[in-house]
């Protein structure tokens, strides 16, 4: 769903944009640290700027998506809160961003107190998976019935919601569930609930075989491969063009399940068949979920890959150098000691 990416555009995309047309030295010259994937520099001039200027909106939102950056969720909401009071028109815009950090640490109450009061459509869909992950299905309604008239994505999402929760059949009703619990980044609990839910949906639905494809990768990532067997098995025809992400999810659960030369052997069966960066993001994929349990194919996994999966990978290797190699986003890079 769509609440996944939205830190990513609201903290980073629209934070360069912003602070592009901001005058003061100190943000503009984080901004062009930022830019450019200095994150230890940029962090140091964020702080500048925000102690010289703690109610400043910009300031407090660098210095906080810096702060998210580095694992450091209760110095982002301090930034923050300290901009809150004086934000006026932009204080929605403060608030929905202290959802996302709230919504980092796992908090769902302050998630659904920021999100809810940002008064922002992208507040009220997230505040609404807040609700319908806690069960509180009316109050989560009545959040996408507001967020659902935003001509966007966000209103998009919120509609699918809607449909999804008044399904007569109470188990595809159910996935909406699942859908918030990943969303707000409750991935195991999300995957755990959705084996039944997912194939309930599959029964009525002529994108039945997308949603199983979806939840069994889904399910292999997270190592729960019971279920992703289940899934992938219940796929009587795999979906228009994506037999090879069927064989893919497969060499990944097998993967997880420490079969290493059958992983290894799948991949190999996929690869003809499959797009090339597609494959690529599986293998990586692959390779993140078995890095800590079996090191050894997960570095053969990644051989000859590169981009941001597998930067993401060879760090959870202990292998920062090649991950710093292999990262495309600048940032990513900077966070590895590249930049």
């Amino acid at each position: 769903m769509l609440s996944s990416l939205l830190l990513l555009s609201l903290g980073g995309c629209q934070i360069v944009q912003s602070l592009l047309n901001n005058p003061e030295a100190a943000i503009a010259d984080a901004e062009a640290k930022l830019k450019a994937g200095d994150l230890a520099g940029a962090t140091l001039a964020y702080e500048d700027a925000a102690k010289k200027a703690p109610t400043n909106v910009d300031a407090a939102t660098g210095a906080a998506y810096v702060k998210v950056l580095g694992g450091d969720f209760a110095a982002a909401d301090a930034y923050l809160m300290a901009a809150e009071a004086t934000a006026g028109e932009r204080a929605g815009e403060v608030k929905l961003r202290r959802a996302f950090v709230a919504m980092e640490t796992g908090d769902l109450d302050k998630v659904k107190e920021y999100a809810s009061g940002s008064a922002l459509p992208a507040g009220q869909l997230i505040a609404g998976e807040a609700e319908l992950a806690d069960g509180n299905r009316d109050a989560a309604k009545a959040l996408f019935e507001a967020a659902k008239a935003d001509n966007s994505p966000i209103g998009a999402t919120a509609t699918t919601y809607l449909e999804l929760m008044s399904d007569a059949n109470p188990l595809v009703a159910g996935l909406s569930e699942a859908q918030a619990l990943w969303a707000l980044g409750q991935r195991r609990i999300a995957v755990r609930s959705v084996e039944d839910l997912v194939k309930a949906y599959a029964e009525s639905r002529d994108d039945g075989g997308d949603q199983l494809l979806l939840w069994a990768g889904r399910a292999a990532a997270v190592g729960e491969t019971a279920i992703a067997y289940s899934l992938l098995d219940s796929i009587t025809v795999p979906p228009a063009g994506q037999g090879w992400r069927v064989q893919a999810t497969r060499a990944m659960a097998t993967c997880v399940d420490g079969d290493s030369p059958k992983c290894l052997e799948l991949f190999e069966a996929v690869r003809p068949g499959a797009p090339a960066d597609g494959y690529a993001d599986a293998r990586a994929t692959a390779a993140l979920a078995i890095a800590e349990k079996d090191p050894a194919t997960s570095k053969a996994l990644l051989e000859g890959v590169n981009g941001d999966a597998a930067a993401r990978a060879y760090a959870a290797l202990g292998d920062k150098a090649t991950a710093s190699g292999a990262a495309n986003d600048p940032i990513l890079k900077s966070q590895l000691g590249g930049g």
